[in-house]
């Protein structure tokens, strides 16, 4: 339970990046300075993603509980990153040669420290 604590955590973590990511992509003529500004989908966007934040917090500290950080933190990170990765290869980014391979050794890291 505490590794699927962990995989959520960063699973939220990644989530909250995309959404930053998209709300950055909104252009900026479409926001505007005011009260009403506070709904706007650019905002709602970043809010949504310090929830994300707050949640995978949340879950990686209770993951901590049980699994040692020394193991922890690198496989919520490489989660991250893999499921980042992903994203990017779905939203049509280019994937070159040396993006891949770092993918593929994220991936063995991983493997590596969750084989401990």
């Amino acid at each position: 339970m505490s590794y699927f604590m962990l995989f959520l955590s960063g699973s939220c973590s990644a989530f909250a990046s995309i959404l930053l990511r998209v709300a950055g992509q909104i252009p900026a003529s479409a926001m505007r300075l005011d009260w009403a500004s506070l709904a706007s989908t650019p905002n709602l966007l970043r809010g949504g993603a310090v929830v994300a934040y707050g949640a995978g917090f949340v879950l990686y500290a209770l993951a901590l509980k049980r699994i040692e950080l020394s193991v922890a933190y690198p496989l919520m990170v490489g989660i991250a990153i893999l499921e980042i990765f992903g994203y990017g290869l779905l939203g049509g980014e280019a994937a070159s040669v040396k993006s891949m391979m770092g993918a593929l050794l994220v991936m063995a890291g991983i493997f590596l420290i969750y084989s401990q």
